[in-house]
């Protein structure tokens, strides 16, 4: 589904846009509207908001709406009592979980727990008359890391997620495995529909360092321009057994970094668990580089080989006529948001049947004009002049005072009449 940022007038004059990409027709050459998905190269030439995009063609501007893929989701809540809670030493930790009655879907839940620091699996099962039980997921995954200290710090997911059901009774089966039992004091259960948005996956360049003052990792991943949009990311690695704490920054110039969110890597193969987690999410971002920041304390750090980062889709909606030929300009920090009619129109629109159109290379365009540079103050220009003057100032003021001096103290200059 595209969520909708509709674009003050129209300020379009070509001598102002210093870069343009031609539009490349699609294949059905439909005579209505068209969409583009824009390319990552758009982003290092336009404004951070892409607010300066304008579409062209021979008779002058078109009207576009600008849109971003998001993903559509809903949760129904479902009234949910956990009772029967046991456990056994150091095997596993159950209860039993009612719905209320049949018939109601659900495919998710959230187990409430004051535990810190553990890593389990779940296995999930239902049941109708709570004597006949079938497993929905063998192996859903729950953990918690935290750290108490100057700065805390807590990162935990106790989501697990089953296909879609409708059985009255849930039996949980936590998998302790030698370790203490968690300590549930509830359990929250839903129904969650969602479509994930589109998303263009990018590898960037990845440099590896470890810092010995500060017993870390650091992985600078590169994605060689700015303005590329991106919100998660994955590592890859074949290091194993390692449980790490991981801050997640992001910079245009590698020097200034600002801290998006702390997230947890964690790769565990053993007889008691087997299980990893070697993503992160952050709030979007149009950063070129995103370091990661691995705590590695008195542990090896682990090899981190690969990365990858992911960012929606952005695409835009355009009448559209065959045999027109269509420029995208891009390219004008003083430019406006453009407001069009069309941003009325395109709720009414179906995209999914709308031809696809491409984008050639961004260009210089000819036609564009530089800006005159303003003129500099003269203080500015010549940074000495200033204070040249004001010293010249200063001494002719203390010339003047010293002549007045001297003329009082020779009495030359006659008393004042009352």
């Amino acid at each position: 589904m595209l969520g909708y940022a509709f674009f003050a007038a129209a300020d379009f004059t070509q001598s102002a846009w210093e870069f343009r990409a031609r539009i490349l027709p699609g294949s059905s050459m439909k005579q209505d509207y068209a969409v583009l998905d824009l390319p990552s190269e758009v982003f290092s030439y336009s404004k951070p908001d892409i607010s300066d995009l304008r579409i062209v063609d021979a008779d002058g501007e078109v009207p576009y709406v600008a849109a971003v893929e998001r993903e559509t989701s809903g949760v129904t809540y479902v009234s949910a009592r956990m009772f029967d809670q046991s456990f056994v030493k150091g095997e596993s930790t159950i209860f039993l979980v009612d719905l209320g009655s049949e018939g109601v879907f659900h495919n998710s839940f959230a187990i409430d727990t004051s535990s810190e620091n553990f890593r389990r699996l779940v296995e999930v099962q239902g049941s109708n008359d709570k004597t006949n039980w079938r497993t929905l997921t063998p192996r859903g995954q729950i953990y918690d890391y935290t750290v108490r200290d100057i700065k805390p710090v807590t990162v935990r997911d106790t989501t697990v997620a089953y296909p879609d059901s409708t059985v009255r009774f849930l039996r949980v089966i936590i998998a302790d495995q030698g370790e203490g039992p968690l300590a549930v004091t509830g359990i929250r259960v839903w129904r969650h529909i969602s479509t994930a948005a589109r998303e263009i996956s990018y590898t960037p360049k990845l440099e590896v360092a470890e810092n010995a003052e500060l017993k870390s990792t650091e992985a600078v991943l590169d994605l060689g321009i700015r303005g590329i949009p991106h919100r998660r990311g994955r590592i890859a690695t074949q290091s194993q057994n390692f449980n790490r704490l991981v801050s997640v920054y992001d910079s245009d110039d590698k020097a200034n970094w600002r801290l998006l969110k702390n997230s947890y890597f964690f790769a565990v193969v053993a007889a008691r668990f087997t299980g990893s987690n070697l993503d992160f999410v952050y709030p979007e971002s149009n950063k070129r580089y995103i370091k990661l920041v691995i705590v590695n304390g008195d542990d090896r750090p682990i090899a981190v080989e690969s990365a990858m980062l992911y960012g929606t889709v952005r695409r835009i909606l355009f009448k559209f006529i065959p045999g027109n030929e269509y420029y995208l300009y891009l390219g004008n920090l003083k430019a406006h948001r453009p407001q069009y009619d069309i941003e009325k129109i395109s709720q009414y629109v179906d995209t999914s049947t709308l031809d696809q159109v491409g984008a050639g290379p961004v260009v210089k365009n000819p036609g564009y004009v530089a800006p005159k540079p303003e003129k500099v103050p003269l203080a500015e220009r010549s940074p000495y002049v200033l204070p040249v003057v004001l010293g010249a100032v200063i001494v002719l003021l203390a010339f003047l005072l010293l002549r007045l001096f001297l003329k009082m103290r020779t009495g030359s200059i006659p008393p004042a009449q009352s």
